[in-house]
């Protein structure tokens, strides 16, 4: 496994992982979820699947996120769009005969879909596995819900809130990412056709707690897209200890079916 760091437009650094056959025909870009970072579970299991079918993995810590350096960068919806971006020519230049496909997980996925609507892009296909499809609501709550008068307060007083989501670590989460997240609601910005079109496939648990079901359904039916739902498990698709590997089959699979 190869460990690198690449750095921003803004100079900021993103450490990234990757594992990559010799001559792959495709290379896959994970997008981390929320709190989590470029070592989670889900990126152990690309690398243990993937490389050996002919597909290499690119790993990255999203800003405000994991252990090291991308840590400190502002958590800013554009500054994730840059990360991806950045990530993504490293990949075209570097393996410039092989496709590029996107892997988002839950947030990752709430933000892949923000990048292929409003960005130039290279990757074509793009599984969303537990997405976040309601981000906005997910963080502020429902559209008109009051907000949160401690949070207001400690936003306020520090300028950011820290809160403990249960899902990893904490992350320092700004004023001006909340109003990003006032300005995204997917629903309404996700284009698939002004930067080119992106296949999409979605995996969901029918007992996902924290993002429902059926907003997975909404979105999928919204624009076209196939839905895989997983009865009995959860967020983290691992419920089953056999799950994690029919999600890596599903992904597979949709990448390299017949067109």
């Amino acid at each position: 496994m190869k460990k690198f760091k690449l750095v921003k437009d803004n100079k900021k650094i993103i450490p990234c992982l990757s594992e990559v056959p010799e001559n792959p025909k495709a290379v896959v870009i994970m997008v981390h979820g929320f709190t989590s970072s470029k070592s989670c579970a889900t990126a152990e299991l690309l690398f243990r699947r993937f490389p050996g079918c002919g597909v290499g993995v690119v790993t990255y810590d999203q800003p405000a996120h994991g252990k090291e350096e991308a840590r400190d960068e502002l958590l800013r919806i554009e500054s994730c769009k840059q990360s991806l971006a950045c990530v993504e020519e490293y990949v075209s230049v570097n393996y410039p005969d092989a496709e590029i496909f996107y892997f988002a997980s839950s947030f990752g996925a709430y933000i892949t879909g923000l990048y292929i609507s409003t960005k130039n892009h290279k990757g074509r296909k793009a599984f969303f596995r537990s997405a976040a499809v309601i981000m906005p609501e997910l963080v502020l709550g429902p559209e008109g819900a009051e907000p949160d008068a401690e949070i207001m307060a400690e936003l306020d007083e520090k300028g950011y809130i820290e809160p403990d989501l249960g899902l990893g670590d904490r992350i320092k989460i700004p004023r001006g990412f909340l109003e990003d997240l006032q300005q995204n609601d997917l629903f309404k910005i996700f284009d698939n056709e002004k930067y080119g079109r992106t296949d999409i496939e979605l995996v969901h648990g029918s007992c996902d707690m924290v993002v429902p079901v059926d907003a997975a359904k909404g979105f999928a039916q919204k624009f076209g897209f196939k839905i895989n739902i997983m009865k009995g498990e959860n967020h983290s698709i691992c419920t089953d200890l056999s799950s994690p590997d029919k999600v890596a089959d599903l992904a597979l699979n949709f990448y390299f079916e017949q067109k």
